[in-house]
């Protein structure tokens, strides 16, 4: 199943991932704070907000290329019935994890319920390079380090269990 995970390294620049730090940081009336057991973050949800509009137009086309090149290296061919012949993108989400020894996102799976279960491809796209904190896919034993400008895509339902790890810097 670790053959569905994959990363793709500069997917975007780093001239654009530094942007969205940057109206991330300038932007703390748009914050939700999370906290709750073994997860903690604070996001933004960027459908809601026209000034996030320029840029989540982008992303979606940077996703499109994105899955093309996914269903190649998976090889899901075009012309089964495997792959949606119809999809969407869910409202996308900016999450900061601080290096504060707290910030993570504990072992878990996208899809748990019957609201989220319209989910069949997870998108992680890494704005910035750090320490310690990671993707992990515990009962795989893969770890996807945070690279800048690179994208994680995996399958987001139980039999790839993963988490958010602590980050150091």
């Amino acid at each position: 199943m670790e053959n569905y995970i994959r990363r793709y390294d500069n997917v975007v620049s780093d001239q654009f991932c530094d942007n969205m730090i940057e109206q991330f940081e300038s932007s703390p009336e748009q914050y939700e704070k999370h906290n709750q057991g073994e997860m903690s973050f604070t996001q933004i949800h960027l459908v809601s907000n026209e000034l996030w509009r320029t840029k989540v137009f982008y992303l979606i086309d940077v996703f499109k290329l994105s899955i093309k090149k996914y269903r190649e290296d998976c090889n899901i061919k075009y012309d089964t019935n495997i792959w949606p012949q119809k999809y969407g993108f869910e409202g996308m989400r900016l999450k900061r994890y601080l290096p504060d020894g707290t910030d993570q996102f504990g072992n878990h799976v996208d899809v748990s319920d019957y609201a989220s279960a319209r989910r069949f491809l997870v998108f992680f796209l890494y704005l910035d390079d750090n320490k310690g904190g990671a993707t992990t896919f515990p009962d795989m034993d893969i770890t996807s380090d945070c690279k800048k400008g690179s994208l994680l895509m995996f399958p987001p339902l139980w039999p790839w269990l993963h988490a958010g790890q602590k980050p150091i810097d």
